[in-house]
């Protein structure tokens, strides 16, 4: 499974690895890209999310 090498535990055992590591981890955050704010509302009513998907299916 492709999300069992996330749950591993790993050890960093010499002062240049956590450096190295804790760079990373901030040029990822730097590098991340902004959640896109995308036109759209919730649909929680059951009828209206019925009707929604009897139109997907014409």
């Amino acid at each position: 499974m492709s999300t069992s090498s996330i749950t591993h535990n790993f050890v960093i055992s010499s002062p240049d690895s956590v450096e190295r590591f804790v760079t990373a981890l901030d040029k990822a955050e730097q590098d991340r890209i902004p959640n896109q704010v995308l036109p759209g509302r919730e649909l929680t009513d059951s009828k209206e999310i019925l009707t929604l998907m009897s139109k997907r299916g014409k």
